[in-house]
């Protein structure tokens, strides 16, 4: 109901007896850039000093952020000269917007001039500028350079943090550097950094998209023991990788340990999972996969269930029965 905010906005002076402020102004302005109304946005953001707004950073953000999302870089710097030449101090994030979009679009070497003329204007980037380009960095292959960015960054007064490990550990595992990958957790350890679910999540589906199930589980292990509570991904990557390589007891024993944690695995896990316990012959773990998705209202789609009765039921007079009984209970 964007016209009605907008109406709102408008006739909150008028109306409600209502001052409207810079923050109700940037507001409406973020909520038409969200939604795509650019030209009432710019409309809007001309108007602001005419409506006696002040804009503030916030507000040339916004903007910033409308055509860096269409993809116009001109027009971004274009608003970032003219919040200077209004004398708007930039925040952190009116140069991380700049910096991340150079990164994507390949341009590390203007992203890191990007930055290093930001600290020439007395800015100090914090630990996600730092993360934006030593990701870009590593998208280019430069990760030694990206690993130095990362170890300068205290000598420039930003102590790093899990996202710039979690850049590192990325970049790692989808080369298959493993070893390496695991390295980055001892030196999280010396400078007393604990890794945190996203970190050992990288390390997880590395093992599992390289068919490596059961090294897969070892981390999930491994991150309880040292008090890192695996999420619903943890589980449900963890599972699909047992299913990956048709091993359908070890993704039963982590479904059983996800289901305890009070995770729930999407239709499409318990699917594959049912349909391959079926195929290997065990029935009752097969059937209590669906007796589970029927507890938590999920069910199969059509081609699942013909999968199963045409593959298994056909000859199994006491495996239709089994599984009457828990449609008919659904």
């Amino acid at each position: 109901m964007i016209d009605k905010a907008v109406e709102v906005f408008h006739e909150m002076g008028k109306s409600f007896n209502c001052v409207r402020t810079v923050q109700s102004f940037n507001t409406i302005l973020n909520v038409l850039v969200d939604n795509d109304q650019i030209s009432d946005a710019i409309e809007l953001f001309e108007k602001g000093p005419k409506m006696r707004f002040r804009l503030n950073s916030v507000s040339f953000n916004i903007m910033i952020k409308l055509w860096l999302k269409k993809g116009e870089w001109e027009k971004a710097r274009e608003v970032f000269d003219e919040m200077l030449e209004r004398e708007v101090e930039p925040t952190a994030v009116t140069y991380n917007s700049q910096i991340g979009f150079l990164c994507k679009r390949g341009q590390v070497d203007e992203a890191i001039k990007f930055f290093d003329d930001m600290r020439t204007k007395g800015k100090r980037g914090n630990a996600v500028t730092y993360a934006l380009l030593m990701e870009g960095l590593c998208a280019s292959g430069r990760f030694k350079e990206a690993k130095k960015m990362m170890f300068d960054m205290e000598y420039h007064g930003c102590k790093a943090q899990l996202v710039n490990y979690g850049v590192l550990m990325t970049d790692l595992a989808k080369n298959g550097l493993i070893d390496e990958a695991k390295g980055l957790l001892v030196e999280m350890k010396k400078r007393r950094i604990k890794p945190d679910v996203v970190m050992y999540n990288i390390l997880i589906d590395y093992f599992c998209k390289a068919g490596a199930a059961s090294d897969a589980y070892k981390v999930l292990v491994d991150m309880q023991v040292k008090g890192c509570e695996p999420n619903a991904a943890t589980y449900r990557t963890v599972v699909d990788g047992f299913c990956r390589i048709e091993d359908f007891m070890g993704g039963l024993k982590v479904l059983n340990a996800m289901l305890n944690s009070n995770h729930f695995p999407r239709t499409e896990t318990f699917r594959f999972l049912g349909i391959g316990l079926f195929r290997s012959g065990k029935i009752d773990e097969a059937c209590f996969v669906l007796e589970e998705m029927k507890r938590r209202k999920m069910s199969l789609d059509r081609d699942s269930w013909e999968t199963i009765v045409r593959e298994v039921c056909m000859d199994d007079g006491f495996v239709t029965d089994r599984l009457a009984d828990i449609i008919c209970s659904s």
